[in-house]
């Protein structure tokens, strides 16, 4: 058992070490949210063979015993046969009081014109929900890739308030000793405990922000991160169809073939039918027993002349399409603005990291100096520090920067229907 043990812990360890952000985004394919939506393409197919089903013949068997207070029927008689019956009374009359049917029927439609319209609008509902299948996935792979590109930066946002709480208290170590040989305030001390106070409260907000993006991530791919993963880019977005229209555009078009269906309900449908009958009874005019069958087969038209019901569907079918058709322009439009946004905004952000690079640098720099310079008393406390909030805030805009990056290309990604696995590794 203890060796079992040793071996679980080993799988699990070689598993936390394998972690990656491509296989991070593997698992998504195995949670239950993919699932369903693979559930729903599955329901969409079925309700397109459903359709299809109303177009095949259905058979059935029947039997039923029928009570008649006079004489009926077993099967339908020609006349002739009617009167030589009656004249011979030791023949058993097929009719009697008390019948017991049995047989088979079938129905064939062999043109219901709106059924085949309904069918190519089944086939559209199921494209959709293909379609829409592909679009959730990369969407949530898109919130996995932000929340990690999110992780990252408070990350690195937090030990940048560490390297600056590291620096204050050597700072602080020099002013302790100005005060105990009264070259400095008593409060100065007080100042820079302060502001390591501040930076105590701000890294155990940061932890809060942590814990729910580790949460997040955990709640869409069923694992749980110790810290933010590694990423970088191993090809760009590839821009041209707005496939986060495709569900949209194609619930539109079966929209469409919902009007035309109801419009071809006006139009004349032809179905065969036939039915074979076994009836039973005992003859009324001798008591014998009595067997005799019939069997029925034809083609009908029907044609239907007045059906509120019809119009009202029509229109119903009608107002569901502007929806659909609603829908769809005013997300195009949505889309197509968001995308230009995006681009505009990933060509200032390239911009941005390079300024936020230099401007680390240039406050490392300037920190070095402060540091000398508050030693040697040409510069204030106050002076000093407003010198290393300079450099915290500078590595916080460039961590910050990097991070709307990644956001940016994963929201593209969505837009353009890009699978993330094929540009972050």
């Amino acid at each position: 058992m203890r060796y079992k043990l040793l071996l679980a812990g080993m799988a699990v360890t070689l598993q936390l070490h394998s972690a990656s952000i491509t296989s991070l985004l593997d698992t998504l394919e195995k949670r239950p949210e993919h699932r369903l939506d693979m559930l729903d393409v599955e329901k969409s197919a079925l309700g397109r063979q459903a359709i299809g089903d109303k177009l095949m013949p259905t058979v059935g068997l029947y039997a039923g015993y029928e009570i008649y207070n006079t004489p009926n029927g077993l099967l339908p008689i020609a006349p002739n046969n009617m009167m030589k019956m009656v004249k011979d009374q030791r023949i058993g009359q097929p009719f009697s009081k008390n019948i017991f049917r049995e047989g088979v029927n079938v129905t064939w439609p062999l043109f219901v014109k709106s059924l085949y319209t309904l069918e190519e609008k089944a086939q559209m509902l199921n494209l959709a929900a293909k379609e829409k299948k592909k679009l959730n996935l990369i969407q949530r792979e898109a919130v996995v890739v932000g929340s990690v590109a999110q992780l990252r930066y408070l990350e690195a946002l937090k030990g940048a308030l560490r390297a600056k709480k590291r620096s204050i208290r050597q700072t602080e170590i020099t002013t302790k000793m100005k005060v105990k040989e009264g070259r400095a305030p008593q409060s100065a001390v007080f100042v820079l405990n302060s502001h390591i106070n501040a930076l105590d409260i701000a890294m155990n907000t940061i932890d809060q922000s942590l814990n729910l993006l580790i949460s997040k991530i955990e709640t869409l791919t069923g694992v749980h991160l110790k810290k933010s993963l590694s990423m970088r880019v191993k090809a760009s977005v590839r821009k041209g169809e707005i496939f986060a229209l495709r569900p949209l555009r194609s619930r539109v078009e079966a929209g469409k073939k919902g009007m035309q269906a109801a419009h071809e309900a006006y139009m004349p449908s032809i179905v065969t039918k036939g039915s074979y009958t076994l009836s039973q009874a005992d003859a009324y005019n001798n008591g014998k027993s009595l067997h005799e069958d019939f069997g029925t087969a034809g083609i009908y038209l029907s044609m239907p002349l007045f059906d509120s019901s019809k119009g009202t569907a029509s229109e119903q079918a009608k107002v569901e399409y502007l929806r659909e058709k609603t829908t769809l322009d005013q997300t195009e439009h949505m889309l197509t603005v968001q995308a230009k946004q995006l681009e505009q905004e990933m060509r200032l952000l390239k911009k941005s990291v390079l300024l936020a690079r230099k401007s680390v640098a240039d406050q490392k720099r300037l920190l070095k100096i402060a540091k000398v310079s508050f030693a040697n008393g040409t510069i204030t406390q106050e002076e000093y520090l407003r010198y290393e909030d300079a450099l915290a805030d500078a590595k916080a805009a460039l961590y910050k920067a990097e991070a709307q990056k990644w956001q940016d290309t994963a929201q593209l990604a969505v837009i353009y229907g890009n699978d993330l696995r094929r540009i972050v590794k």
